[in-house]
């Protein structure tokens, strides 16, 4: 017997363990099975695949003549509605699928160690061997690392999918900005991802979010249109946010120009200083002098702070420590108190209190 026959048998056993255990194989969708997918011998380094990498996927998850072509060769229902994937990927702010290459089905991400920055590829975030249709966690059966630093077969929450890469370890850099978030997320003030919140009141909450609410990292970083399919994959708006956020240090306040803070923060409360009294002042600026407020982003971190409460992070080249003690801090006095030690805005605060 030919060891090559041998080979494909038992490549084939594994791919029916994988399709038995977590199927993409689905009869609404795909005519043939494993059949739609493994075609004959494939590509050369491929397994029995016509194409290769995102291209592979585009053919089901692409443009509208892409699964045209699937129908008419007999591999994929006629009238199967799916989402147009690629076209988010064209997106000025998008991972970079298709930039990189050289996916290994063996590999183990993150790579520890300084090296250059991972690829980023479709099997990276979603097994092949899923389910196609919207039950489920488009993350679930795909390995992932925890906050702990343990790489795990099956992530158990989509955090973990993106630690993978987002982490100090993998040195990942957009904008000459590594994306260490992984110690963001291990601190006490930060976003619910990891953890859920602390439940303190927090009035400027929308009325469908809880103060126990807990998130996910794709709760921000998605699709800017939110008809379109959901998740990390492109977006019109820097760092992947489903809407704009101005992070200079002078902006004119405007629903548009915290779009992304305002979807989960209500505009209304944080004006009227029912969380902090002087957001206004400082959102809104004092225009009788012509003088601009300032990003949410001056103040408070995205991710999580070590730095204090509330997220508190002052951005150096914004704020500076008070000129007479040369302290930066802020002091949690309680409930809607505390005392600020810093200079910002042209005003020097030395424990200057609310």
């Amino acid at each position: 017997m030919r060891t090559d026959g041998l080979v494909a048998l038992g490549f084939a056993a594994v791919m029916l363990i994988a399709v038995t255990a977590l199927a993409h194989v689905d009869s609404r969708y795909l005519t043939d099975e494993c059949g739609s997918c493994h075609v004959g011998h494939g590509m050369s380094g491929q397994p029995m695949l016509a194409r290769a990498g995102e291209h592979f996927c585009y053919q089901c998850h692409g443009s509208d003549s892409e699964r045209g072509r699937m129908v008419d060769e007999g591999r994929l229902v006629e009238g199967t509605v799916l989402s147009d994937i690629q076209r988010e990927f064209q997106k000025v702010y998008r991972h970079p699928v298709g930039e990189r290459t050289g996916h290994d089905p063996a590999e183990r991400l993150p790579r520890l160690g300084f090296g250059s920055p991972a690829h980023s590829e479709c099997v990276d975030c979603h097994s092949p061997h899923q389910r196609i249709d919207r039950s489920g966690s488009a993350m679930r059966g795909v390995p992932g690392y925890t906050l702990g630093g343990q790489v795990v077969e099956n992530a158990a929450s989509e955090y973990e999918v993106c630690l993978k890469c987002h982490t100090d370890e993998t040195f990942l850099q957009t904008d000459r900005v590594p994306l260490n978030v992984a110690f963001d997320f291990s601190v006490r003030s930060q976003h619910p991802v990891t953890r859920p919140s602390s439940g303190r009141p927090m009035p400027s909450l929308i009325a469908r979010l809880a103060a126990t609410s807990t998130m996910t990292c794709s709760s921000c970083h998605t699709n800017d249109d939110s008809s379109g399919p959901r998740g990390p994959h492109g977006s019109r708006h820097r760092f992947l946010l489903s809407g704009n956020y101005q992070i200079d240090s002078e902006v004119a306040e405007s629903p548009l120009a915290y779009e992304f803070c305002y979807s989960c923060h209500d505009r209304r409360s944080l004006l009227d200083g029912e969380s902090f009294p002087m957001h206004e002042l400082h959102i809104l600026g004092n225009t009788s002098k012509g003088k601009l407020g300032t990003s949410c982003y001056t103040c408070h971190a995205s991710h999580g702070s070590t730095d204090g409460p509330h997220l508190l992070r002052f951005v150096a080249s914004t704020v500076q420590a008070e000129t007479v003690t040369r302290q930066l801090k802020f002091i949690d006095l309680g409930e809607r108190s505390g005392e600020c030690w810093l200079s910002c805005h042209g005003y020097n605060h030395s424990g200057a209190s609310y």
